[in-house]
């Protein structure tokens, strides 16, 4: 049996009316697109309150009922939600679609969805959904999103404002660039490294959170200049001038690696970029003993020189428990 070509735009009509009776408050509309049977299934990923998975037309009609008498503002549809990256995919009488779901009764949020869906006497229901929060857009700090190629595809308020005449990154021909040529290399180095991570079949969650610094210089008042590349949401991003990052990585490596108060505050003043002679004025100690202090940083976190040190502090994640 060959699906007629209304098929796509009926299932996209059965989703967006389900949405549209959500925001509603209408729940025995929102019910009327559901397979009501012991095997339906709604699934939802949040990274404040992690995985919940209602088994069962009973136990999600339950939990809808209590969220609409507790929450009863009515939204409308238009205006209120967008949808991206639409995929529909049909098999006989099932079918599943996947999308990008910007906005909803909760704010201008993105959720990545899936639905599946069974025809039943020519009548298209759902019977799987799972919802899975995305955080990326509500961060703190600049976040560009690149492939592998380093192109740019996406990126924050934030960091559009801040890549006007950054001193360290530059956009040229729709690429990411370090504004040092010599940095460039280990900026794309440092992007092949995480999608091979991202590529890989390791679970993700069996290390800590991935992250790799990249450093691209000085800016005017010869201040160290660094960005990230991380694994956030299945995407590679990049994040830069992010000062909370660096005091929180110094913290987290603090505690990884045992580093003494001493030790900590010689950490961060080579992460400046300071050497031993600057440092040693700062910090009104001799350079001698400064020597002492980053040869037993050294011992601790394995490595052999300043630059590796600085990468290793600026990569270092809290440890999972």
């Amino acid at each position: 049996m060959e699906d007629s070509e209304a098929d796509p735009a009926a299932i996209l009509g059965v989703i967006r009316a389900e949405t549209d009776a959500w925001l509603q408050r209408d729940f025995e509309a929102w019910a009327d697109h559901w397979v009501q049977s012991p095997q339906t299934r709604r699934m939802e990923a949040w990274v404040s309150l992690g995985v919940r998975v209602d088994e069962g037309w009973d136990a999600i009609a339950a939990r809808i009922k209590k969220i609409v008498e507790r929450f009863p503002e009515k939204h409308t549809f238009a205006g209120r939600v967008r949808w991206e990256k639409v995929n529909v995919v049909i098999d006989r009488d099932m079918a599943w679609v996947t999308f990008d779901q910007i906005g909803s009764d909760t704010g201008e949020d993105r959720k990545r969805q899936l639905r599946i869906l069974h025809r039943i006497d020519g009548v298209w229901k759902i019977g799987c959904a799972v919802v899975m929060e995305c955080t990326v857009e509500e961060a703190s700090c600049p976040l560009i999103e690149v492939d592998a190629d380093v192109r740019i595809l996406w990126t924050n308020r934030l960091a559009r404002e801040r890549m006007l005449g950054h001193p360290g990154l530059a956009a040229a021909a729709g690429r990411l660039r370090a504004r040092r040529r010599e940095r460039d290399v280990g900026l794309r180095d440092a992007v092949r490294s995480a999608f091979c991570e991202l590529q890989s079949q390791r679970p993700l969650n069996v290390v800590p959170k991935q992250a790799w610094a990249v450093r691209l210089g000085e800016d005017a008042a010869g201040v160290s200049l660094y960005c990230w590349v991380l694994l956030e949401d299945g995407r590679v991003l990049i994040s830069f001038d992010d000062a909370e990052t660096i005091e929180r990585r110094i913290a987290c490596a603090r505690e990884v690696f045992s580093l003494s108060p001493a030790q900590t505050r010689l950490a961060r003043l080579i992460i400046d970029g300071l050497e031993l002679a600057a440092a040693s004025d700062v910090l009104q100690v001799s350079v001698n003993t400064l020597r002492t202090q980053l040869q037993r940083i050294f011992d601790k976190t394995g490595v052999r020189s300043q630059a590796a040190l600085v990468r290793t502090l600026l990569s270092t994640e809290a440890p999972t428990k």
